[in-house]
């Protein structure tokens, strides 16, 4: 795979224009645009077209992936017709056994392969729960170097949750990355507050389904997302599939990033997030399990407009603008650094130009596979 071959353009000055762009935070609609790119930085966004310049149907802010497996990857399906728990649960569910013969090499590829195809379909950043400890986040950074991909964030964790290892692990992740990611709260109360504790950004997976929430429960009293919450104080949340009215509160209290995952939830039939439940939270999109679900992160925006009940315009935002902002990345608005996607050969785009913003984004999410996708990234400076 060579970086060359995927669809990433690094533009460091010149002219944008696209019959309809969606521009800043509030995902305003310009049609047409312009957009004037200096020293790699949006100079200038105007509505109307400019001669010249690269031209698109339409220009959008780039997706962030915000919780991924890639290794997974190299196992896909292993798990069909699986229980989640037989599958995923550490240390001896289906992928870590197959994570412990697979060689290092192997991994790296499928990774490597993972992030490639999240290339193809015009997302240019992925949050991946690495194993391993310090050397799984090389591993996945160095795949990140093989196909030349940008925005790679790996969330590590620790080698070992033993507690005379514990702070050391840690300590060399600290080295590594900034972040930490939790693969649940069913560990010993002081391994997560070491963790919490440790410097690094912590992700956890919680309320997956209600028996790991039942389970929780009995053994500590609480359920997953308050253990999490008087523990380990996360900055971000993954799953949130079920929750009590205290959780709820709990969520509003501490506002963390809250990833959904609505594909590979029901892929393991576990059923769906509430969103209505979530409603005012900051909440992004992740493609999840790299074994039974491919990185398209437009297509995990059409689910959650469409089997969540998300607002096409909230669920293209979940995939876009506020993953992005929490992790320091630019949107499509002056004075930041380029970083958008292109489409060519979008259908019928003029059918639904000036009908209302969320009419426009949902047939963006509904024929974006039927275009020909460009990754926008600003160069220089």
């Amino acid at each position: 795979m060579r970086a060359e071959a995927l669809p990433v353009r690094r533009v460091r000055d010149g002219v944008i224009t696209a019959d309809l762009g969606l521009v800043g935070e509030g995902l305003e609609p310009y049609a047409p645009v312009t957009v004037e790119v200096r020293d790699g930085v949006v100079r200038r966004v105007e509505e109307g077209r400019e001669r010249g310049g690269r031209s698109y149907d339409a220009l959008l802010p780039a997706p962030f992936n915000a919780h991924v497996h890639a290794a997974d990857w190299a196992f896909r399906h292993a798990g069909l017709g699986r229980p989640l728990e037989r599958v995923v649960a550490p240390p001896d569910g289906l992928k870590h056994r197959l994570l412990r013969e697979v060689d290092k090499g192997e991994l790296e590829g499928a990774i490597a392969g993972f992030l490639a195809a999240s290339l193809r379909f015009g997302c240019p950043g992925v949050a991946d729960f690495r194993e391993g400890g310090p050397e799984g986040v090389r591993l996945g950074l160095r795949a990140a170097g093989r196909v030349g991909f940008p925005e790679y964030v790996p969330m590590g964790r620790p080698g070992s949750w033993e507690p005379e290892r514990l702070e050391g692990e840690l300590r060399r992740l600290r080295a590594v990355t900034e972040f930490v990611g939790v693969p649940d709260v069913h560990l010993p109360g002081e391994a997560l507050e070491a963790v919490r504790d440790s410097g690094l950004r912590v992700f956890v997976h919680v309320n997956e389904s209600w028996r790991s929430v039942r389970e929780c429960v009995r053994e500590h009293g609480v359920t997953e997302l308050e253990r999490a919450v008087e523990l380990l104080e996360p900055d971000g949340v993954v799953h949130c599939v079920v929750l009590t009215g205290r959780d709820e509160e709990l969520l509003r209290e501490l506002d963390p990033l809250v990833v959904l995952c609505p594909r590979s939830n029901e892929y393991f039939e576990l059923g769906v997030p509430e969103v209505e439940r979530l409603r005012g939270l900051r909440l992004a999109l992740g493609t999840d399990n790299g074994m039974c679900v491919e990185p398209d992160v437009w297509e995990e925006a059409r689910y959650a407009w469409l089997r969540l009940g998300m607002r096409p315009v909230d669920a293209l935002r979940a995939a876009t603008v506020t993953p992005a902002r929490f992790f320091g990345l630019p949107v499509l608005e002056e004075g930041e650094r380029l970083r958008a996607v292109g489409l060519k050969g979008v259908p019928a785009l003029d059918r639904v130009a000036g009908e209302g913003l969320n009419r426009v984004v949902a047939h963006l999410l509904q024929v974006v596979k039927l275009a020909r996708v460009e990754v926008l990234l600003g160069e220089g400076g």
